[in-house]
């Protein structure tokens, strides 16, 4: 074959793969030209505006503006989105199995035939730029379930399935918005509920609910916002006339809400009233909000929440309203004892005491703050701090202050310790413990685990490691019980008995070097727990030394009683306070060292 016929050849397949490529993919394949063919009218949802629907005797007018939907005829109204969304996309769909074309000589008479020259029942759509389309629906066919229909100003009626009609056929207020406001909850910032009981009043300051009435205190936010969200997302069951009639009981409301929105002057009201005839159970009631044009009736499970509500009911519950991560300082002071200073530093807590940093058990300092931080009251005991004597507040068992702490000048801050909440923790009372909030006048009652978590005293806070060695690193031990004193020596490497006759049990000395090298206390105790009889006739007294380096240390332990199941108490020689060592640690403590 010639080069030039080889060319040539590959040119037109090449205009024939480009046609195929760029042409042919993107036509419509047969059968969507099919279903494009039995549309009866297409239409883009997003651009229709408005939506007229006439009958024989009604007719109903929907407007759309800035994306919502309202119905202006017969009454003036916020429509339902999605009855009207359901329409067009009923609108859009609409496929006829038939096509029946009406030669212009006989389009009156045939029209007229099948219902469709001037019909009782049609829908016009308008959409952006002022288009309209209007759909004429007619008689029933042959077919069954399906009805003749026609696009005015065409001379081709269509047989369709009989929904449309179904939908077109709805009563007005089928096209309302059920949902009794569409406030956003997030514009509310003020609201309160009258009832024969009273007034109850609740104010948002800071993305926080607070009550104002009858009593100043602080809400439970979720709490507040879930009654709100009943009433504002209240389905109404039936849309009444506009003016209220003598028994709907809206003259005299038995409770009204009154909503006071942000940048708003005017408040919007709800009424709500007798309950209707024949409910016998006073399930429903009538209700009319002042930002709608109809009288309604509500369920009272969507109410009655809100409307019944006292006080404590919406009170938080939370001992103190306060972010962890804002917290900088923990200060505790205790009646007669050393103030304690907890402070962050970085990620990590240490203890101040004056300009020394001390270094704590930090996951003490952690589940104190997010115990307090997480306490919830058991009991609103007293709204008047009165008997603050009675309640063991008077002197407290401790008075915790949480602080934040800048360590200069900001635009927003200035240098120093800021007061974030101060907690006064009393008596103890049963499986609680009394408690209140310096900034507050309410004493309440919260679990008195909280109580338990705080120290008392310095010493309860430091770090649980005794000790950080190598077995091999002692070099004498000496273990008094009473079963009598054992001391073993190291010479060459090897363990050897100092005093006495017998041999070294290897087992046991591998045991006792490896426990105590890693030593660990259970927890610190504060000196009211441990008392005089926690070193009364130990138990158990261990005196090792150990080398590190160059540096010889001597270690002193003493074992005394058992705490119940918890541990034994232990003391360590030259540190202050008392520790819970496990049974565990203290058995293989006092195994025996010398087999004789």
């Amino acid at each position: 074959m010639k080069p030039r016929t080889t060319l040539i050849l590959a040119i037109l397949a090449g205009g024939i793969f480009s046609y195929i490529y760029f042409v042919e993919r993107h036509a419509p394949t047969t059968q969507e030209q099919s279903e494009a063919a039995a549309k009866v009218v297409s239409i883009e949802q997003s651009k229709i505006t408005g939506i007229t629907i006439l009958n024989a005797d009604s007719k109903v007018e929907l407007r759309k503006q800035n994306e919502s939907w309202s119905l202006q005829t017969p009454v003036s109204d916020r429509a339902d989105s999605s009855t009207v969304s359901q329409l067009l996309g009923l609108v859009d769909s609409l496929r006829h199995s038939s096509k029946i074309e009406i030669p212009t000589n006989q389009s009156a008479e045939k029209l007229k035939e099948f219902g469709v020259a001037e019909s009782d029942l049609r829908l016009k759509l308008q959409s952006e730029g002022g288009k309209e389309t209007e759909l004429l629906l007619g008689k029933d066919s042959a077919v069954e379930g399906k009805l003749y229909i026609r696009v005015q100003g065409a001379n081709a009626v269509y047989v369709v399935a009989q929904t449309l009609r179904t939908q077109l056929t709805r009563k007005a207020d089928e096209f309302r918005d059920k949902k009794l406001s569409d406030l956003p909850l997030q514009q509310i910032q003020k609201f309160t509920v009258q009832t024969a009981d009273g007034e109850l009043e609740l104010e948002r300051k800071n993305n926080h609910w607070d009550i104002v009435k009858p009593m100043r205190a602080r809400a439970a936010d979720q709490k507040v916002n879930d009654l709100l969200a009943n009433i504002i997302n209240a389905q109404v069951s039936q849309f009444l006339p506009e003016q209220p009639a003598p028994e709907q009981g809206l003259a005299e409301p038995r409770a009204t809400i009154t909503l006071h929105r942000e940048g708003q002057s005017e408040p919007i009201t709800l009424k709500v009233g007798a309950a209707p005839s024949g409910d016998e159970n006073k399930e429903k009631s009538f209700a009319r909000l002042s930002s709608r044009a109809a009288v309604t009736v509500l369920a009272n499970s969507s109410l009655n929440p809100l409307l019944q509500a006292r006080p404590n009911d919406v009170r938080d519950r939370k001992l103190v309203r306060v972010e962890s991560d804002i917290v900088d300082r923990i200060t505790i002071q205790s009646e007669g004892k050393p103030e304690i200073v907890l402070a962050r530093k970085g990620e990590s807590w240490i203890r101040r005491n004056g300009d020394q940093e001390v270094k704590i058990n930090e996951s003490l300092a952690t589940k104190l703050l997010s115990s307090i931080q997480g306490a919830e009251v058991t009991q609103f005991v007293s709204d008047v701090a009165s008997d603050l004597e009675k309640h063991g507040l008077a002197k407290p068992h401790a008075r915790i202050t949480l602080s934040s702490f800048a360590s200069a000048n900001t635009a927003e801050t200035k240098a120093g310790e800021k007061p974030i909440a101060t907690i006064l923790i009393g008596g103890v009372e049963g499986e609680g413990v009394f408690a209140k909030l310096e900034e507050e006048p309410f004493i309440v009652a919260v679990p008195k685990s909280l109580r338990d978590l705080i120290p008392s005293h310095a010493s309860q806070l430091q770090p649980l490691g005794l000790l950080d060695l190598k077995p091999e690193a002692f070099t004498s031990i000496e273990v008094s019980q009473d079963s009598g004193v054992e001391k073993l020596e190291k010479k060459d490497g090897a363990w050897t008995v100092a005093a006495g006759e017998g041999k070294v049990s290897d087992g046991s000395i591998l045991t006792l070097t490896k426990t105590l090298a890693s030593l660990q206390a259970q927890r610190w105790v504060s000196p009211e727990e441990a008392g005089e009889k926690a070193e009364e006739k130990p138990t158990l007294t261990l005196q090792a030394s150990y080398k590190e380096g160059d540096k010889v240390s001597t270690f002193t332990l003493t074992v005394g009683r058992a705490l119940g199941e918890e541990g034994f108490f232990a003391k360590i020689a030259g540190k202050e306070g008392s520790f819970l060592l496990t049974k565990a640690n203290k058995d293989d403590l006092a195994t025996k060292l010398i087999i004789k």
